[in-house]
Parts: C-alpha cells; structure tokens; sequence
C-alpha cells in the first residue's frame, strides 16, 4: 500500500514538472529576446550602394537606393544609379532604375525617396548636379505610373532656375494629398567651384514647401516659403497629421544657434517657425543632423541630435495636439552618438526612437521605445556600421506590426569596389515584444 502510495505521489510530481517545464518552454518562446527577433531580409540592393530610403506602401514596402559603377580607368567618370524594389508577400520586385548618369549627385546624407502620390502614381526625387560644379545641384522629379517598372523625368521639384543648391527632400502623402518639402537655396550667391563641394556660397538657405504632387502638366508645383533662413545641409522631415503637414528641420539663427524647428499648417495658412527643446546650440558650420517626426493624428513625436552637451545628445518631445504644443524634453541618449536620428510612432501611442551610437571605435544602429507616459525602454543594437560618413543615414518604416530598418553596412569584396552595402532588417513591434523592444 505504501508502495503504491509512493509511486502515485512520483507520479504526480513527474507530471507537475513535466506541466512546469512546458509552461517554461512556452513563455520563453512566446517572448523571444530582441536578438531574436531580428530578421535580416536579403537586400535587392547589389555591389556598391548606399543612401537607402525605406517607406510603408500598402501591404507593403518600397526600398530605393543608389549604386555606384566603379570606373574602369582614372579617366572614366563615376556613374551613379538610383534603384527602387518593392516588397509584398515576402518577396522583392525586380530592382527597377529611376535615373543614372555621372551627373546623379550622390550624397551620403541628402538621399533621394520614392513615395506614393495622392493620386496612385510613384514619385521619385533626386538630385542632378549643375553645370557649375560644387555644391549646385537640383531637387528632380521622376514619375511612374506603372508601379515603378518605366519612370518619366518631370524636372526640378522647384521652378527658381537659380544655379544654387537644392535638396535635402522630404515628402508625405496623407488625407488626400501630397507634401514635399525641401531646403532652397535660390536666395544664395553661387559657391565657388574651386572649393570643390564644400562652399555653399554667402546668403541664407531657406525652407519651402508644396502642398500639390509634381505632375506632367506641372512638374514644379507652387511652393510656398516657410522659413527664410535655416541650416544649409540638415535634412528636413515631415508628416502629416489631423490639421495638415507638419515640417521639422535645422534653424539657424542670427548669433548662429542651430536649434530645431517647426512649421505647421493651421489650415488657411503656415504657422511662423516654433523652435522646439531650446538647446541653445551656436555653431559656425552646419553638423549635417537633422531632426526625425512623426504623427498620428495629434499625437506627434520629434526626434532629434544636438552637439550642444560635451557628449552630444539625442533628444524627443511629444505633442498631443497636433504640435501647437510640446511636454519636457525628454534626454533619450546623453552618452555620445552620431546622431542621425529616425524616429516612428506606433498605433499604440509608444515611439521608437533609432539612432546611430559610438561603441568604441565602431558604431551601431540602435533603437529604444518612448512609451506614451514617457518612460524609455532599453537600449537595443540592431546592425554595426562605420563610425564615417559612409554608412549615411538609417531610415526605418512601420508596415502592419513590424519594424522596417535600412542601413549602410561595409560591403564585401572591397577589392571590388564594393565598400558599402545596404542591407534591410525586418523587427516586430507588436504589444507581445513590449518588454523586449
């Protein structure tokens, strides 16, 4: 009897082990690391390429970039190519080229986009250096209504004529239209060749906007001035919400403080610029980092670098209405960082704030969630890249509950010319990976 009696309580303890164990089991795969849960796609992008901009179409996502032909002797001419691809369903569609030539200014950090117009077309905007050399180049547009496949030149996004510089795009369709806007440098003295890129000539860049998609009938819709002196090489940002487009970007003031502003649309009209976190930065020179936004409805985030601290810092503010009005400045990253700053809003309310931080002598892509009651999540790595001017921007993307990051990496087979590779990184950000990501 107490045998018996033995082997059941055994047999009991077996089972309840066996019961524990598989709850274990489960959890852990239910929740995965965030190391996990890094997926990297392959990329359509080929030999050496870099630039790359990612955005949410539909059930899917397009990816353009630029590849860049190696020479085959010093006196041939550098020819660049901008490619796009979308994927739907897990796989890419054959990488169609938008435009090509040795005139195709290729930049690390002022990188073309590919966007879906309000009326269904595909806009592509480039920049295609001037007669002049240096730093003269126009914002062009390219059009296709055949889901990228052939592509129409429509000509410069502006329509000063002006040899000056141009670029640094931003565009977004939203409720029923589509808004670009760019840095213009039409009020600008000409740059001195001689320079070799690196004048921007004497004069203020300023900020437009149009709120129309280019088209053929009228390739350079009416633009409208938002801010007439502002940072010469920044990238802007912009998204739309509740009220109309909302414009951030890199102000420059007349002592020189470079804090970052904004611009909305108040629906009869633009609002004058509202400087945002006040970080009090002077600097003579333009740090080439600009601010990241992104909204939904009223809700707005804005993300962005200043050099104003020893370290340097990546900063954000919420908005929950519409931008009129911002909380406390929020100190994401106070340790030192390249900066370089993308920033999203998820359907929960959360932000995802992505940067590119020092880690030694190389640096990464990381990410770290802003949650909507303003606590920060852990810091995760998502790719190593160069601590240069090589591996650009990181640009990111949510489609559906996952996360879309492009990055430069090192190429392989540099002997090749392959020095820079864009590769694409697929994450979930769904409330299952809350306290991972």
């Amino acid at each position: 009897m107490r045998a018996r009696y033995r082997d059941l309580l055994v047999s009991f303890a077996l089972a309840v082990t066996a019961s524990t164990l598989s709850c274990v089991t489960a959890s852990s795969a239910f929740v995965p690391s965030f190391e996990d849960t890094i997926a990297e796609v392959t990329s359509p992008a080929k030999g050496d390429s870099f630039a790359p901009r990612i955005v949410a179409d539909g059930d899917g996502v397009i990816l353009s970039w630029i590849e860049r032909d190696t020479p085959q002797s010093k006196a041939d001419a550098s020819v660049s190519r901008l490619f796009m691809s979308r994927l739907a369903k897990g796989v890419w569609s054959p990488a169609s080229e938008i435009a090509s030539g040795s005139n195709l200014f290729a930049n690390w950090a002022d990188t073309p986009t590919v966007l879906r117009a309000s009326d269904g077309a595909l806009l592509a905007t480039w920049l295609r250096s001037g007669t002049l050399g240096g730093s003269v180049y126009d914002a062009v547009v390219s059009r296709s209504v055949d889901e990228g496949r052939t592509w129409t030149v429509l000509g410069p996004l502006h329509d000063d004529g002006k040899h000056a510089e141009h670029g640094f795009v931003s565009g977004e369709t939203g409720s029923g239209a589509t808004v670009l806007c760019w840095l213009d440098g039409r009020a600008m003295t000409p740059p001195d060749p001689a320079a070799g890129g690196h004048d921007h000539g004497g004069g203020d860049m300023s900020l437009r906007a149009a709120r129309t998609a280019p088209t053929v009938q009228r390739p350079s819709p009416p633009s409208e001035i938002l801010d007439e002196r502002t940072c010469e090489c920044c990238p802007t940002d912009l998204a739309i919400g509740a009220q109309g487009p909302i414009v951030v970007y890199r102000d420059r003031g007349e002592d020189e403080t470079r804090d970052i502003a904004l611009v909305r649309w108040l629906g009869e009209g633009w609002s004058q610029p509202q400087r945002i976190g006040s970080d009090g930065w002077k600097i003579n020179g333009c740090p080439v980092n600009g601010p990241s936004i992104s909204a939904r409805r009223n809700d707005v985030v804005v993300a962005w670098w200043t050099g104003a601290t020893a370290e340097g810092a990546v900063r954000a503010v919420r908005s929950k209405d519409g931008g009129a009005t911002f909380g406390a400045v929020i100190e994401v990253d106070a340790d030192g960082s390249l900066g370089r700053v993308e920033t999203l809003l998820l359907p929960s309310g959360d932000a995802l704030i992505i940067w590119q931080d020092v880690q030694g002598d190389d640096a990464a892509v990381v990410v770290r969630r802003l949650s909507a009651d303003g606590t920060l999540g852990a810091l995760h790595t998502i790719a190593q890249v160069p601590a240069d001017r090589s591996s650009g921007f990181p640009r990111a993307t949510v489609q559906g509950t996952d996360l879309w990051l492009a990055c430069t990496t090192e190429g392989e087979g540099a002997g090749e010319g392959n020095r820079r590779a864009v590769k694409v990184f697929r994450i979930p950000v769904d409330l299952q990976l809350k306290d991972k990501l």
